[in-house]
């Protein structure tokens, strides 16, 4: 008994270090302001904080994330990924591709030799910029570089830019100006008439003006378009409810007990299963994304926001079936759960209300299986056999 206790004892002792080990690692990540970006011993960077500059030395590759993140006078022989509030590469040379995510997202005097994706609410792709692909969407885009081929969505587009092929524009207003070139062909796809200058030079062009097709049912049918939509709305309605109430017998076949306990634990302690519920829906999608800025802890960061999914899918199902039973506490567990779930799948249809209901519902689950794991942890502790 008393080896079988300092075994306990010595993995209960390695569990508090990894504990300890982690919660520094991240607090590092959250706390420190400023990180300095050093390639590893592959030549890489993988580095997160307030402002991250990639170093001037030449480099492999790097993935960076921050508020505001800078490759400037710089080489990679790889690929960059950079994302934040503020994203600015310039005067640099990239031998793959270039991944590009922000607020503000800002290329100038760059060689890029595979192709670049930017994503943002204001994309600039400057002069002197060429990439084999260019792919950008946000909401607006200024294309002033070069590449073989570009697709550009956005509200409003400028191009004056160089194409050597095909240029692809998805967007409300566009707007091709006199130094743009295209030798391929030129495809719009826009709301509204695109303003294109007489001194653009363009192989062919082709233009699909878009109709707002919500628009026109409101203003062409008037009662008819509304009945539609009601009909639409109904028959989403009748086909999540099916399908929760077929994945909610399957939580009443096979974890009956756990909806009960997970009454029982909003019974005895609702403050302590609210809170639970509120800050575990918050703080593990943070947590998650924190963790996936470790080489070391991306797995794990990963394997819990996959975990998280998957409870957000369960929670309106586990929680109409379990809460069901306080309201129908005499009725067939099948029937109150179909009961259950049935009413908070159409109380989730409704605008504004139904986010909330859907929220309540993955706090609910998320608060249960939490405390579970917590009782359960405590009861190894004190020595329980209750499992």
């Amino acid at each position: 008994m008393d080896i079988k206790k300092e075994q306990e004892n010595m993995i209960m002792k390695k569990k508090k270090i990894t504990a300890v080990v982690l919660s520094l690692l991240m607090a590092m990540f959250v706390c420190v302001p400023v990180l300095a970006a050093e390639p590893d011993s592959a030549g890489n960077i993988f580095e997160s904080g307030d402002v991250v500059t990639l170093p001037t030395d030449p480099f492999f590759g790097a993935f960076a994330a921050g508020r505001s993140v800078s490759m400037l006078n710089t080489g990679a022989e790889g690929s960059v990924m950079m994302a934040g509030q503020e994203v600015v590469v310039n005067n640099s040379e990239i031998m793959e591709s270039l991944y590009l995510a922000g607020n503000s997202v800002t290329v100038g005097y760059t060689d890029v030799s595979g192709n670049i994706y930017a994503a943002g609410n204001n994309v600039v792709i400057g002069e002197d910029v060429f990439g084999n692909g260019i792919y950008a969407a946000g909401s607006s885009i200024t294309f002033s570089g070069g590449a073989r081929y570009a697709c550009l969505a956005a509200s409003k587009v400028t191009v004056t830019g160089v194409v050597d092929g095909d240029l692809s524009i998805s967007a409300d207003d566009v707007t091709i100006e006199e130094d743009a070139v295209i030798s391929g062909t030129l495809s719009i796809n826009s709301t509204n008439e695109p303003v294109i200058s007489d001194a653009a030079e363009i192989g062919e062009y082709e233009y699909n003006r878009i109709t707002d097709d919500e628009a026109d049912v409101e203003k062409g049918a008037g009662a008819a378009g509304i009945i539609s939509k009601f009909f639409s709305r109904v028959t989403s309605c009748l086909y999540w409810i099916v399908a929760m109430a077929a994945f909610g017998m399957l939580l009443c076949w096979l974890f009956s007990d756990h909806l009960d306990k997970a009454l029982d634990m909003m019974k005895s302690k609702p403050g302590v299963m609210v809170g639970t519920g509120i800050i575990s829906w918050m703080a593990i999608p943070a947590a998650a994304i924190l963790l996936c800025f470790s080489y070391i802890l991306a797995p794990i960061g990963a394997m819990l926001m996959l975990t998280y999914v998957l409870l957000l899918c369960a929670g309106l199902a586990f929680a109409g079936a379990s809460l069901a039973r306080f309201v129908f506490p005499n009725m067939n567990v099948f029937l109150s759960a179909l009961i259950g779930i049935a009413a908070l799948e159409v109380l989730r249809m409704i605008p504004f209300v139904g986010f909330l209901i859907g929220a309540v519902a993955d706090m609910y689950l998320l608060a249960y299986v939490i405390q579970s794991i917590w009782e359960r942890r405590m009861r190894k502790n004190t020595g329980s056999s209750d499992i």
